[in-house]
């Protein structure tokens, strides 16, 4: 009876083990952005914390959020707030990736930035 409790514990170890290497694979397989890629869509919404994130519906209905990167953004980001003016304005937004940090400045990810905006209306 000692012996099966003493190798579930083992067994335990090693599926924890395995769901660790395997959280810090997946961890490392985040998703690659294309320089060049585009979306198309409707500010939805803009959310500051330690990083303020751009929120786009793409024609497929789709919220896209990303850091807002873009030029236009730094005003945004400045006052944690985007103008109210731009809720529900069609934009192109250039993807590319940039880094989540924390209040400290440390590098906690990386994750979709919205580079450049190009307003539609």
């Amino acid at each position: 009876m000692l012996q099966q409790v003493d190798c579930m514990k083992q067994q335990s170890r090693y599926f924890a083990l395995a769901l660790v290497v395997s959280a810090a694979l997946f961890a490392q397989c985040g998703p690659s952005f294309s320089k060049d890629r585009k979306i198309t869509g409707t500010i939805r919404g803009f959310e500051c914390g330690d990083n303020c994130y751009l929120t786009i519906v793409d024609r497929k209905k789709t919220e896209q959020v990303g850091l807002c990167a873009a030029p236009v953004c730094e005003s945004w980001n400045e006052q944690t707030v985007m103008p109210s003016r731009y809720k529900g304005k069609r934009v192109t937004v250039m993807v590319g990736q940039g880094q989540q940090v924390d209040d400290s400045g440390n590098v906690m990810g990386e994750m979709m930035s919205f580079t450049k905006i190009r307003f539609l209306d």
